[in-house]
């Protein structure tokens, strides 16, 4: 049985050694650790970690692997650290996943319905700033913190949103008024061009 075993030494050293690796990143990213991290510390401990990795003599399987590493790293590197600054924000896919049901869940039971697709879809952004347990009192006192003028940004973004969610309903359930509609405007540009 040792004599099977002797082959396979090698690439079960290699596979522990790799995975270690991962498992220092992890650490490296791990927002509960101590002392409390911000994106710039944990950007610049990642950077020089996954240099460090890099510039270590390995063979050529080791230097794919790191190679990969780095490249996943990199890929999403504009993203992966935003979870350190904002309060709240999920690291982790499953956390946003989690923070999402549970949204939804407060609006099937405030609203009622079945489906919440389109109240995700159509509110967006603002609908995760929604907070069903809160109660009227702290929800203006929430809102005072608010400037006017971030308010109006974020409100004509919301607009244009549902302008689009609009458009979209008009051309999957009233699609020949929508085309017809689309080509008058466009006609009516076209003669003001060219009169």
């Amino acid at each position: 049985m040792t004599k099977r075993r002797l082959p396979f030494i090698e690439r079960v050293e290699r596979n522990r050694r790799q995975r270690q690796w991962l498992i220092d990143l992890e650490h490296l990213l791990d927002p509960e650790r101590e002392p409390p991290k911000t994106s710039a510390s944990v950007t610049q401990a990642v950077d020089s970690y996954l240099q460090d990795l890099s510039s270590r003599s390995q063979d050529a399987q080791d230097q794919r692997v790191v190679e990969h590493i780095n490249q996943i790293f990199r890929s999403f590197w504009w993203g992966l650290f935003a979870c350190y600054d904002v309060t709240g924000l999920p690291r982790t896919n499953n956390e946003l996943e989690r923070c999402i049901r549970q949204m939804k869940m407060g609006y099937r039971r405030v609203s009622g319905r079945k489906n919440v697709h389109e109240f995700v879809i159509r509110y967006g952004a603002c609908a995760a700033l929604v907070d069903h347990k809160e109660s009227l009192d702290e929800l203006l006192v929430r809102l005072e913190e608010v400037e006017q003028e971030e308010f109006l940004k974020e409100r004509k973004r919301l607009n244009l949103t549902l302008l689009d969610e609009a458009k979209i309903h008009r051309f999957r359930y009233h699609r020949e008024d929508y085309l017809t509609d689309l080509e008058n405007r466009w006609a009516v540009a076209v003669a003001q061009v060219n009169p």
